[in-house]
C-alpha cells in the first residue's frame, strides 16, 4: 500500500527540518548495506497485512538507544512529537522501551529487542488520521525551535 499523506509529509518535513543525523544513512548489519535513517513504507519483508508500515501509516527513525549521541537526538525528537501530538493526532510513539499513546501518557514497552524499539523511534497514525496532515506548520516550527545539540558525535 502506498504511504499516507501523514507519512509522506512527515518524512519530507523531518528530512528538511529535523536534525542532520536523520537525513543520512546507517549501516544495517542484517541487510549488510547502508539504509536511510528515515523510513516509511514497509519493504517486502513485512507479511502482516495490518502492519502499520505496510498500510503506509508509520514512520521509523533509526537512532540507536545504546549510542549516547543518537539517544540524545532521539529523546529530543520524541519531545517534539509529544509537543505537537494534539495537532499531529498520532496514535503511538515508541522508543527505547517506552510507548506514548494519543493522550501523551507514557507506558513501559516490553518484549524482544525489536518490540522494545531500542534501535529506532516508531511514529504511527490510525488510518483515519493518516489521511491528512493539518499539522505541517506546527511540526516545522517545533523542529526549527528544537535544540539539536549540534548532533553530538557527528
Amino acid at each position: 500500500m502506498p504511504q499516507t499523506l501523514a507519512v509522506s509529509k512527515g518524512l519530507s518535513i523531518l528530512s528538511q527540518h529535523g536534525p542532520l543525523i536523520i537525513r543520512g544513512k546507517y549501516y544495517d548489519l542484517a541487510a549488510k548495506k547502508e539504509l536511510p535513517r528515515l523510513q516509511g513504507p514497509a519493504g517486502t519483508h513485512k507479511t502482516d497485512d495490518h502492519d502499520p508500515h505496510k498500510e503506509g501509516r508509520a514512520i521509523d527513525i533509526i537512532l540507536f538507544a545504546n549510542k549516547d549521541n543518537e539517544r540524545v537526538v532521539a529523546d529530543a525528537l520524541v519531545e517534539v512529537f509529544l509537543k505537537v501530538r494534539e495537532k499531529m493526532k498520532w496514535s503511538a510513539v515508541i522508543y527505547n522501551k517506552k510507548e506514548w499513546n494519543m493522550a501523551g501518557k507514557e507506558f513501559p514497552r516490553g518484549g524482544d529487542m525489536i518490540n522494545q524499539h531500542v534501535t529506532h523511534i516508531h511514529l504511527e497514525w490510525r488510518m483515519a488520521d493518516a489521511a491528512s496532515a493539518p499539522w505541517e506548520e506546527e511540526l516545522i516550527k517545533a523542529l526549527d525551535e528544537a535544540n539539536w545539540v549540534l548532533d553530538p558525535g557527528f
